[in-house]
């Protein structure tokens, strides 16, 4: 028996950090992300398209952006790093062979260029000129420590705080301070204008001259490197179009042709504020400045690259409903087409998995691998073509094996609903050191594995995905593991104490594989090699696993086992009357959100308020009507009475409205939400403020507290 760990290299453990490529950290360490690299003929095309696009900024003189598309684990943080030390010029990544004839179609035009390369990791930021400015000083102070801060930090409070030190300490004291790092003479002269020194009449001007002007930005920088450092990593920034135009300006001054910003993590960072629509509107508009300023000059060009994992508009759009998610989607459809897309494909994976987690140990182990695979390639040719699917071929199945191309396209999908540290290499490492003792040379790892490294929820990426997981793992935990081990008069504690090639042990296991197909199915029904699974479907994905003494039978083994669980769990169908039986595991009701989809535009605050008034009203008996106001008759302790009944928002409600000098009552009822999210104090200022202005009055306020998130998401 010979087992797969015998023939590849593989280690004891996989780490939470295994393929996680940190763009920061990476780009210094340029040997080891060389290294690391796998090019494959997709790359190669990538990095001759990223490097014409910045040619087109320079030759243009004009600010773009780029995203780098592809899926959780599709090497785009290590692009980005590999293209850094490209432009840097760094000798190991211009020796990656196959990059050669990239490198040498360039080298005219990069020749002599200069650019100023800011990794970011955009994780943590509290707005985008956070992540953006504060970033570029703090890369500023590793590249060049002697340079002056540039001005994007909000000034004018700091002149006075500096103003208020100048008096404290005199004038002579002051200036010295202020030019200590100036030199001899008062002037560096590596840094030219921009390093002269502070004098009483230079100080003053710089002030008059006022926010916006070249001297006022030199004395902030100045001021800030001097006397108020901290203000680098706390202060308050200027409007993301003016500090990018300060940032290039600052770049050009160093002798920089461009400005590149590698935006590591930015579509995850705005997803992760998902349930913020205050954050998401003041946000997601500024991304455009990166590609088009508005007015402010860039003498040096910007060039963003932005990872992106997925489409924001779905990341979001869960927790982003009905007219708002419309509108959200126009302002993404507006300034995403200002971005070029550079796509990933997964077409690359096998190759990258080949090098990375499948490298053979020796050539005569490689040779070993070849021919059990040539003897693989001669299954059944339905077999064959489930395993292969639509997008691949024999030779990414060599590059794969002992995984099947269905298996990866199934798990590039899943890992997507996954976080970061879920990519698509370290499952493939993790099944591959999880089956380290058990997995033989001529096996291949059933797609049912999968669901064991992803079945747990604390890790998909979305609140919803989380719950999709979470139910998918409590119907199998609660129905479907305790009917296979009824059904197999073995509990799997019982069989993980019995030898591994136990005929009852594998039984169980088999029938849990096949269960946890239908759960990835469920989880991910997009997926090709998901969808219409049939019983041959279903075999033919842990192919090896059922077995038949009449070969081609093993979708009736299949198809038996099914009806027998669909008899004891209803969230089992099996399509019937048909030649094909498809096969499935329901883990929700109604398709509510379809049908939500369809009146998306009529989600919003004018139609809520409605909603609520006429059910408020309805419970209370009272008609509710159009009106601004309604009149509701009664009868009390034999008198006819009547009141006017108002619905109104209590924190905007005018002093008319609360004000009633008849003998009539009036009853306020407020609302219980809020465009503003602003809650009852609000209100109760309101009411505090008319009895100041206006005294008393026969009028009763009924102040709810606010629906919290979900009931305004029910709602």
């Amino acid at each position: 028996m010979t087992l797969i760990r015998d023939l590849i290299e593989l280690p004891e453990q996989v780490t939470r950090g295994d393929f996680v490529y940190a763009l920061g950290s990476g780009v210094k360490d340029a040997e080891g992300t060389v290294r690391s690299y796998v090019v494959t003929p997709h790359l190669v095309e990538h990095f001759d398209e990223a490097l014409t696009f910045i040619k087109g900024a320079l030759d243009t003189g004009k600010s773009r952006g780029t995203y780098l598309h592809g899926s959780f684990g599709s090497g785009k943080s290590h692009f980005m790093g590999v293209l850094n030390l490209l432009l840097q010029g760094e000798l190991n990544a211009r020796s990656i062979p196959k990059l050669a004839g990239v490198v040498t179609r360039h080298d005219a035009w990069l020749a002599g260029k200069k650019f100023l390369m800011v990794p970011y990791h955009m994780i943590g930021a509290t707005s985008l000129e956070n992540a953006i400015f504060s970033g570029y000083v703090q890369h500023l102070r590793e590249r060049h420590p002697d340079a002056p801060t540039p001005a994007v930090f909000r000034s004018q409070e700091l002149v006075n705080n500096a103003d208020r030190l100048r008096r404290q300490m005199g004038d002579d004291a002051f200036f010295a301070e202020l030019n200590k790092n100036k030199g001899t003479g008062g002037t560096d002269a590596r840094w030219g204008a921009l390093a002269a020194g502070w004098t009483v009449a230079s100080y003053e001007r710089a002030k008059a001259a006022g926010p916006g002007t070249e001297d006022y930005r030199r004395l902030t920088g100045d001021l800030i490197d001097v006397f108020f450092p901290s203000i680098r990593r706390e202060g308050e920034f200027v409007p993301i179009d003016e500090g990018l135009s300060v940032i290039s300006r600052h770049a050009k001054s160093l002798g920089y042709d461009a400005l590149i910003l590698f935006l590591d993590e930015m579509i995850l960072w705005l997803a992760s504020k998902a349930g913020d629509h205050q954050f998401l509107t003041s946000e997601v508009p500024k991304v455009s400045k990166l590609a088009e300023p508005d007015r402010n000059p860039r003498p040096a060009p910007i060039i963003s690259f932005i990872a992106r994992q997925r489409d924001l508009r779905e990341l979001i759009g869960q927790n982003v409903t009905g007219a708002q998610s419309l509108n959200f989607a126009d302002q993404l459809k507006f300034w995403e087409g200002r971005f070029n897309t550079i796509q990933l494909e997964d077409a690359n994976l096998p190759f990258i998995a080949e090098q990375r987690v499948l490298l053979p140990k020796s050539p005569e182990a490689k040779a070993e691998i070849d021919a059990e695979f040539e003897r693989t390639k001669h299954i059944r040719t339905e077999v064959m073509n489930v395993l292969l699917t639509r997008h691949s071929d024999q030779q990414a199945f060599r590059r794969l094996y002992p995984f099947s191309p269905a298996l990866v396209e199934t798990l590039v999908a899943v890992s997507s609903l996954l976080q970061r540290e879920r990519t698509a290499l370290k499952i493939m490492l993790q099944l591959l050191v999880d089956q380290n003792d058990t997995l033989q040379l001529g096996e291949l790892v059933p797609v049912g594995d999968l669901y064991d490294e992803i079945a747990q929820g604390d890790e998909a990426f979305s609140s919803d995905m989380k719950r999709h997981f979470d139910t998918a793992h409590r119907l199998y935990r609660q129905q479907l593991r305790p009917m296979l081990e009824d059904d197999n008069g073995l509990t799997f504690e019982e069989a993980e104490k019995l030898d591994y090639r136990d005929p009852k042990r594998e039984a169980l296991r088999n029938d849990d594989r096949l269960i946890k197909t239908l759960l990835l199915a469920a989880l991910a029904p997009e997926v090709d090699s998901l969808k219409n699974l049939t019983p041959a479907r279903l075999a033919a994905l842990n192919h090896g696993t059922i077995k038949s003494p009449i070969p081609g039978q093993e979708a009736n083994i299949v198809l038996k086992k099914v009806r027998k669980w669909a008899g004891q769990v209803g969230q089992i169908k099996i399509s019937e009357g048909s030649a094909q039986h498809v096969i499935s595991i329901q883990l929700t009701g109604v398709d509510v959100e379809a049908i939500l989809a369809k009146a998306e535009t009529q989600d919003n605050f004018g139609n809520r308020i409605r909603l609520l008034k006429s059910t408020l009203f309805e419970q209370l008996g009272i008609a509710a009507g159009d009106d601004l106001w309604v009149e509701h008759k009664f009868r009390w302790r034999g008198t006819d009475r009547r009141c006017k009944i108002f619905f109104q928002n209590v924190r905007e409600a005018g002093y008319d409205t609360l004000e009633e000098h008849g003998e009539e009552w009036k009853l306020v009822v407020g609302y219980p939400i809020d465009r503003e999210n602003r809650g009852p104090k609000d209100g109760l200022a309101r009411l505090e403020g008319f009895r100041t202005d206006r005294g008393s009055a026969r009028t009763l306020v009924w102040l709810p507290s606010l629906l919290g998130s979900q009931a305004q998401k029910d709602l």
